[in-house]
């Protein structure tokens, strides 16, 4: 790592250098350095991203969370595990790689074999992985590289077989024909989270089911699939619309093949929506579905193939649809049905349509032969684990969708029929199909076939915690990490991997897999609107951090939303963040310059305490303690503000103005170095290349990632901190007259302080005399007198004069301007009920004591402008 030190902040110039310096000092494995034997372990997992492409914004975020926790955590003294890991990501792994082997390599699926394709997959994914990596290291996440997995690893295909057989040999999972999402260009079943709804044009057909043995009497049928119509079981009513009672029990006529079904009743259907009627096609959609299960019906017929053609039932007594896709013959279904006049009219409709994430193909509900977990069996054993042991929800209102799930779970589908993933471990005698061996190989295994299916990504997902610890190569080393103490991941896949790692876990060993979840939300664009590749409103954090460094980024992201918020992109408060680092990079440059080189390193050396010492001393253990406060319950909002103003304005703006006349004294640059080291520590889990870099200019060959969150000891009391406040306060208002009012910087300004004890006037002046400022306290106003601000039940005057009352009224005025907007803000936030519902008690009385304070302020400037009007 270089030791030039350049004048100006450039993270171009250090952070590469910095993560290197990072890796070779092994300060990401909680083995490689010094802790106390009894020192508490404390782990986090990361989500594992899919191999199929580049890291984005949510990732990020994500990432950032875990980074500043672990280490927070790792600065307070724990043993920290960082677990890295990738997921071979199934469907879209497999689909975006034929389109690769397609378009760069120039080879088409349908010339190589199975085994070649997963061997040149292998191999893509291997070179995805290291182009992650590099990500994450552009991020600075402090990840514990040897213990990385990759979810097709083999110890990881080990504990998924394990969980696999113990399921099925305690008959939790079976295998039926049943309706799954289905992909019909992959020709697979497909999660939920695989399905993106979409609001979709079309129309909507309205059909006569003429009843049976009646002339001239139908039931209206309103439907947007009328290719469905050949496999109808039934027409539902509601059994109390009086219009349709007669014709329970009877029989009507399906107009599209004149196939006699039954009327049947159930009080599901809404007799308010629509005609009040519904059409049943249980193999085609998921509520008839149920709605067939319910009345015991179980004859269903399908009439799609897997490629979403039409099969041999489509037949009209004008034509056969059979190899059409079931899109382009609707227009020619519906011809044949106005040719028998069963059309009643038709209109423009719009309706929320799933499409595949993968295809953009409409996906089909559909009835496969495919295997499936009995969740609610997996539920109740978990339950019981939670008497034992509960999770706690960053934010806690996630507790109860969590349960809500639980309650209302469906067996789920765990086959797809694709090549790349975890391959089922059910093998068929090849002679009797009947015999079926369950395991990773049987006995005698040239007579069995295996399934040719594979498991669905998050079976293998819902592992990760056990896989990454007490089941992975590493576990005799590591398993003392688990369970997990925090989990960190959006809360849009709370119910798809965070709820399933809960059940699985538990089940196979026993154990709630980690003790806390901390759940964000998503980056939306400026707008609000989610990001996505139709709008074009993508943010790569690869440019960001290209552009403004790595901090910068982590900074916004980590400072701008509380949990289970969604976040806006804001590349103005990312410049914000460069400024405040900046600030931070020009004081260390200071303390540089004035700093002795032979005592420039921090370690082992002792405070001076003096008056200004002591008042920075008790500001820092006061902000130390908000700090650890906020941090231990994930909080990091309030964390970042409270070291912010600690940091810019209480150190920065003020404390070095203060010592500044001072600054040649060994007492005071040695004071100032220590407390920048301090700062730097505490503000490392929000900016670690930054910090890490400053520290070691001051520090060379150390890593602050080493270093301890600690509050300053051992300082005597003084009665007169409180006067350093009024001294602060003081010199910043001066600053701003000086530049109103065109006074040089040696002009002497007086102020006339009054307040209801006897202050320490000789000692206010020892150090305001130095900046050309002068006080006086007395018990009564001045004439001509202009209260500039209240602080602490102090007041303090200008004494100015007749020449300079226009100024000073323009800065009242500008005062007053500004506490108006404050106030607005904060009535605005205190009467948003969004916010009232989801914030903390904490943040909201936080609000109120501010709303009050800017109330006493604005008041008093009213006063003060209608007093300074009488006078004149």
């Amino acid at each position: 790592m270089s030791n030039e030190i350049k004048k100006t902040y450039e993270h171009k110039n250090f952070e590469s250098d910095i993560y290197d310096f990072w890796l070779r000092k092994k300060l990401f494995d909680p083995f490689s350095y010094e802790t106390k034997s009894k020192c508490k372990k404390f782990s986090i997992i990361l989500p594992p991203p899919n191999i199929t492409g580049h890291l984005h914004i949510g990732h990020a975020w994500d990432g950032y969370i875990q980074d500043a926790i672990i280490r927070y955590k790792k600065l307070s003294g724990f043993q920290t595990l960082f677990v890295p890991g990738t997921d071979h990501a199934g469907i879209s792994a497999q689909t975006k790689f034929e389109k690769v082997l397609q378009t760069e390599k120039k080879i088409k699926r349908d010339t190589i074999s199975d085994e070649k394709f997963i061997e040149l997959l292998r191999e893509w994914s291997n070179e995805q992985k290291k182009y992650i990596r590099t990500q994450w290291e552009k991020l600075g996440l402090a990840l514990a590289y040897d213990y990385e997995l990759f979810t097709l690893d083999d110890s990881a295909n080990k504990i998924v077989n394990k969980l696999f057989v113990q399921l099925y040999n305690e008959k939790l999972i079976y295998r039926d024909n049943k309706l799954v999402n289905w992909d019909v260009k992959l020709k697979t079943a497909i999660s939920d989270i695989e399905v993106i709804h979409k609001e979709t044009k079309g129309e909507l057909y309205y059909l006569k089911y003429k009843v049976f043995g009646v002339n001239d009497e139908y039931i209206a049928i309103a439907t947007t699939r009328p290719e469905t119509m050949f496999v109808d079981i039934a027409v539902f009513v509601n059994p109390t619309d009086e219009r349709y009672k007669k014709y329970i029990g009877k029989f009507v006529i399906n107009p599209i093949n004149n196939e006699k079904i039954p009327v049947l009743a159930d009080q599901y259907i809404d007799k308010n929506f629509g005609t009040g009627a519904m059409k049943c096609t249980p193999a085609h959609d998921f509520n008839d579905y149920d709605l067939a299960i319910k009345n015991k019906i179980n004859k269903f017929k399908n009439v799609l193939n897997d490629d979403g053609t039409l099969n041999n039932l489509a037949k009209t007594p004008f034509r056969s649809f059979e190899g059409i896709d079931r899109i382009k013959a609707r227009i020619d279904i519906v011809s044949d049905l106005e040719k028998v006049n069963s059309l009643l009219k038709k209109e423009e409709y719009v309706s929320n349509v799933g499409y595949s994430e993968r295809t953009n193909e409409i996906v089909e509900p559909f009835l496969s032969l495919q295997w499936f977990v009995k969740m609610k069996e997996i539920a109740s054993n978990y339950l019981k684990q939670k008497k034992k042991s509960k999770v706690s929800y960053f934010p806690n209102r996630f507790q109860k969708e969590m349960q809500r799930w639980l309650n209302n779970m469906n067996d789920w589908c765990i086959s797809r029929q694709l090549l790349w993933g975890h391959k089922i471990p059910i093998w068929y005698n090849k002679k009797n199909n009947n015999e079926i061996y369950c395991g990773v190989e049987p006995p005698n295994s040239n007579d069995f076939i295996q399934d040719k299916d594979v498991l669905d990504t998050w079976f293998s997902s819902g592992l990760w915690p056990l896989s990454t610890t007490k089941f992975s190569l590493h576990s005799e080393k590591i398993k003392e990490f688990y369970p997990i103490s925090v989990l960190v991941t959006g809360y849009d896949i709370l119910f798809f991997w965070v709820a399933r790692m809960l059940l699985q876990c538990s089940y196979l060993d026993n154990t709630i897999p980690f003790k806390n979840v901390f759940l964000h939300g998503l980056v939306r664009d400026s707008h609000g609107r989610k990001m996505s590749k139709s709008l074009n409103n993508g943010v790569d954090p690869m440019d960001v951090i290209e552009k403004y460094g790595s901090d910068s980024l982590r900074m916004f992201l980590l400072s701008t939303s509380t949990a289970g918020e969604d976040l806006k992109f804001s590349e103005e408060k990312i410049k914000y963040m460069w400024s405040f680092i900046n600030k931070m990079w020009n004081a260390h440059i200071f303390i540089k310059d004035h700093v002795p080189s032979d005592t420039m390193c921090y370690a082992h050396k002792k405070i001076h305490f003096d008056l200004i010492t002591l008042w920075f001393a008790k500001k820092f253990n006061d902000a130390i303690i908000k700090y650890k406060k906020n941090m231990d319950k994930y909080n990091f909002v309030i964390s970042f503000k409270i070291i912010e103003e600690l940091i810019w304005d209480t150190f920065c703006n003020k404390y070095i103005e203060l010592i500044r006349p001072f600054i040649n004294d060994n007492k005071f640059s040695t004071n100032l170095l220590i407390f920048f080291n301090l700062l730097l520590v505490i503000i490392h889990p929000f900016a670690p290349f930054v910090t890490e870099k400053m520290f070691n200019n001051f520090n060379p060959n150390k890593s602050i990632m080493l270093e301890k969150i600690s509050k300053i000891i051992n300082f005597p009391k003084n009665k007169y901190i409180f006067e350093i406040d009024i001294i602060t306060e003081i010199l910043f208002l001066a600053k701003k007259i000086r530049i109103n009012n065109s006074f040089k910087k040696n002009d002497l300004l007086e102020f006339n302080i009054i307040c209801n004890h006897e202050l320490h006037v000789n000692l206010l002046n020892k150090y305001l005399s130095m900046h050309s400022v002068h006080v006086d306290q007395q018990k009564v106003k001045k004439t001509f007198a202009t209260t500039i601000f209240t602080f602490n039940n102090f007041s303090v005057e200008f004494l100015n004069n007749k020449k300079n009352e226009k100024e000073n009224d323009g800065l009242l005025e500008k005062k007053l301007a500004n506490l108006k907007l404050e106030l607005e803000r904060s009535e605005k936030i205190l009467n948003n009920n969004n916010f009232l519902n989801k914030a903390s008690k904490e943040k909201i009385n936080e609000e109120k004591k501010k709303q009050k304070n800017y109330k006493e302020q604005y008041e008093q400037v009213i006063n003060k402008i209608n007093e300074l009007k009488k006078n004149k």
